[in-house]
């Protein structure tokens, strides 16, 4: 009897491609914002880069650029689904998202100092400050690249690996409360001590927190995990708004400001602040992008159908005269 002994050869890099690609995405989300993360307080506190011209684009570019390239070699079919790098719905998402940037940058950075001045103190000065306007063609930049990854990396992979294990909306507040606390170093860079460190740290990682609530409730409800695109936008244009462009004698340091000069304008952001965000997370969280696509069509084709009519007319009356 013959015995027949096949030899199979295995590529060592055919088994490393099927281990990265079968690994669980929230094991994935933990590499990348451990990578993040260390990149960051490197760029923040051993180089200080916060204080230059430059900013720490590293920390937001390279760790992007590693979430990007992995999932381009190991799970490209994801590029799409999880990190929400796609081109569905690309008009509306861009409209959409620049509306909504605009209402929220407006109505809190400047609607709470209007609002103060208006109805609290008439003196208050409402000069407005342009920070660094030499540098606004990169700053806008570097938003855009921040955007792309505190995006792609809190809302598409820590949301949809959490939802590996737990519901949706516990994967948007975990998610939102770790966005906080990515946070949470600012107000030492900008030079805060000891107990009022800590009260700009709470109020730092308490509203980003919030913020990236709503961002999960952009992506998951409104979008329906279709797209970060809209997301993306809006988180550019608030923080290039806020960063770049300050209305009345506050603190013109990098970040929002949450540092007021009194209760009373305290008080004024904070309302609008509410007034603002709760509308907004009702509609985003009721609504499909889809549907108010559609309504603004329709809206937009009634219009269209109500002026019709008079401008035959106006052209049959201008025939009847001509004939006489």
């Amino acid at each position: 009897m013959a015995i027949t002994q096949v030899q199979e050869t295995i590529d060592p890099e055919h088994v490393e491609i099927s281990t990265w690609s079968s690994i669980s995405l929230l094991k994935i989300g933990g590499i990348m914002l451990t990578i993040a993360v260390a990149w960051r307080l490197v760029d923040q506190f051993v180089l200080s880069l916060g204080n230059t011209w430059m900013n720490i684009l590293p920390s937001k570019l390279f760790p992007f650029l590693i979430i990007l390239g992995f999932f381009k070699k190991y799970r490209s079919g994801e590029v799409e689904t999880v990190l929400g790098l796609s081109r569905n719905n690309l008009q509306a998402q861009l409209v959409f998202g620049v509306l909504i940037g605009l209402v929220i940058s407006l109505g809190i950075d400047f609607g709470g100092t209007i609002v103060y001045a208006a109805l609290i103190d008439p003196t208050y000065s409402l000069q407005l400050h342009i920070l660094n306007e030499w540098l606004l063609g990169y700053t806008l930049l570097f938003f855009l690249t921040n955007a792309f990854l505190e995006e792609t990396l809190f809302r598409g992979l820590l949301i949809n690996g959490f939802k590996t294990r737990q519901t949706a909306n516990r994967a948007i507040l975990l998610s939102a409360i770790i966005f906080g606390f990515w946070h949470a170093g600012w107000p030492i860079v900008n030079g805060a001590i000891g107990l009022d460190a800590l009260s700009e740290i709470t109020s730092m990682v308490f509203f980003t927190s919030i913020l990236g609530i709503f961002f999960g409730v952009y992506y998951e409800k409104f979008n329906a995990c279709q797209s970060l695109v809209g997301p993306i936008t809006v988180h550019t244009l608030i923080n290039f708004i806020s960063e770049c462009f300050k209305i009345g004698p506050e603190p013109v340091i990098q970040g929002p400001d949450l540092i007021f000069s009194t209760p009373g304008l305290m008080i004024a952001t904070f309302l609008m602040f509410l007034l603002t965000f709760i509308p907004l997370c009702i509609i985003l969280w009721r609504y499909k992008i889809e549907e108010l696509t559609a309504m603004w069509h329709r809206i937009f084709r009634k219009n269209n159908s109500t002026e019709q009519p008079v401008l035959e007319n106006e052209n049959n009356r201008s025939i009847n005269i001509k004939e006489v």
